[in-house]
């Protein structure tokens, strides 16, 4: 059910940590769970990877980045199921944190801008051909969004002088297309962090997907359609083919 969703349980986990944040912001809470790459190496914050990706700065911050995800993460998610695109969307918030690790060392970074962007990439590659209206008004392709956005943050990012993590949108974006063109290397990575973030005592659990075997799919059969959208587009799929995906997408979303 779409109340259930992962992508909704992102947007509300967001909301609340933006709540703690304003109650808390005479403390060191936004300090303590922000990235400070040079507090991960020098004292062992290792959590602020991940943590960061739900803090923001602003109502603002928020409000943009909730939009993206949720507008085109669903999409995404209807596509995978829940547990593929958790994978993917922490896959890309740590890349941006990477990237920040090169780019931003002595600088703090927060906020979902990373996934945002990687979950943007993932729709321009999967529907490029998609019509997105900026605004609601102006036209563009969702390939060519992806390219803009990614010239912007680049050229914003070499030019500096900004208070925005430019190249920690890059890397979501990076680790983003690593995730969709060689699923297995991402997939063993979400493994090793998988099970380092079952030694924290406090963690927050998300439901896994059936197995495909549960629901009758043909697993490779899923796989291929998926890998045809990859490198063609959903478009040049055949009808019988959006009709398994369509159904597909369906049954696990009402699981």
């Amino acid at each position: 059910m779409l109340g259930n969703s992962v992508v909704n349980r992102i947007v509300v986990a967001n909301v609340v940590v933006f709540f703690l944040q304003m109650v808390l912001i005479r403390t060191d809470f936004q300090d303590f769970f922000a990235l400070y790459p040079k507090q991960v190496l020098t004292k062992g914050y290792v959590w602020q990877v991940f943590t960061y990706m739900f803090l923001h700065g602003s109502l603002l911050h928020l409000f943009f980045n909730m939009i993206v995800i949720w507008m085109f993460g669903s999409t995404l998610e209807q596509g995978w199921g829940g547990r593929r695109f958790l994978q993917y969307y922490l896959v890309c918030g740590f890349g941006g944190a990477v990237f920040s690790f090169i780019f931003s060392y002595n600088t703090a970074v927060i906020g979902a801008s990373a996934a945002g962007y990687g979950i943007l990439l993932a729709y321009g590659v999967l529907f490029p051909y998609n019509q997105i209206y900026i605004w609601g008004i102006i036209p563009v392709r969702a390939r060519t969004l992806v390219i803009i956005l990614g010239a912007i943050s680049f050229i914003s990012g070499i030019r500096g002088g900004s208070n925005i993590a430019h190249f920690a949108h890059l890397g979501g974006m990076a680790a983003g297309l690593l995730y969709l063109k060689s699923d297995h290397r991402s997939g063993a990575l979400f493994s090793r962090l998988s099970k380092l973030w079952q030694r924290f005592p406090l963690r927050v659990s998300f439901k896994d997907d059936p197995p495909e075997e549960n629901g009758g799919y043909d697993a490779g059969k899923i796989d291929s359609i998926l890998d045809k959208i990859s490198e063609k587009g959903y478009e040049n799929l055949s009808e019988t083919e959006k009709r398994i995906l369509d159904k597909y997408s369906e049954d696990r979303n009402n699981t």
